[in-house]
């Protein structure tokens, strides 16, 4: 929040543009219903009454506040690009040196840890925006008029989280599709083992972080973005199954499913 605020300030010296990269987790997360199931995050919304107990969340909401707090009251230049799950790059597969950070991967990690993944996983759509694409459409987007302030550059073609556990699972030696109530014992298990316990803490911190009331996490949509994209000659690849293994192998490669 304070280098949003000191990046800002020195835009408004110098009359430089920002383009502040922020991410749509800043949609928060629905509790016992509030908001709504068809409240979406979009390019014209940040505050809705979405809950935003994760520190992380927080940081990044408020980074967006205080830069569209100065470009109302005090004509700053700036552009929001809310990135999604960063990926591999398109090109390649080459991933992100820090991809051991990333936490979207992290889940993957902990259902092929286990072994299985519930049934309820298996049509939840995945978005992969390659980093390589991410940043030409950033760049892209930089460049349109003052008044386009906020942005949702990330991909608008999904998987199945199901297809790509899958895929996986050909990788490193298959995962189940579970009951609920088995992949709740295969947890309860495995905290017991302090290495996965460790590997365990991100996914237990954010179904602890509604502390038991039902929680979801807020969609989100990118229609306005993804047309300004085509209106610019941008067109995001398809998220294909010769990527998805690429990008996989890849990592595993460096021991991350080990």
């Amino acid at each position: 929040m304070q280098s949003a605020q000191s990046r800002h300030q020195f835009c408004l010296k110098t009359g430089a543009r920002l383009v502040h990269v922020s991410t749509t987790s800043v949609g928060g997360t629905s509790i016992n219903g509030y908001p709504a199931a068809d409240v979406l995050l979009n390019e014209q919304r940040l505050y809705f009454g979405q809950y935003l107990g994760n520190q992380y969340t927080y940081s990044k909401f408020m980074a967006d506040r205080i830069i569209l707090d100065a470009v109302a009251l005090h004509g700053l230049n700036a552009k929001i690009m809310r990135v999604g799950n960063l990926a591999a790059r398109s090109t390649d597969g080459e991933f992100q040196v820090n991809f051991q950070s990333n936490s979207y991967m992290g889940r993957i990690r902990v259902y092929n840890m286990l072994g299985c993944c519930p049934y309820s996983v298996y049509d939840v759509l995945a978005e992969f925006s390659p980093i390589n694409e991410t940043a030409r459409a950033i760049v892209l987007l930089a460049s349109t008029p003052k008044e386009c302030v906020v942005f949702h550059p990330y991909n608008n073609h999904v998987e199945l989280m199901g297809d790509i556990l899958t895929q996986l699972g050909k990788i490193t030696g298959g995962i189940r599709f579970v009951d609920p109530q088995e992949f709740e014992d295969v947890m309860e298990e495995a905290k017991s083992d302090p290495q996965k316990a460790k590997a365990l803490s991100s996914m237990l911190t954010y179904k602890d972080m509604a502390h038991g009331q039902k929680s979801a996490m807020v969609d989100r949509q990118n229609n306005y973005t993804s047309e300004v994209l085509h209106r610019l000659g941008f067109y995001w690849s398809t998220t294909s199954q010769d990527y998805i293994e690429r990008m996989l192998t890849a990592i595993a490669g460096f021991g991350f499913f080990e």
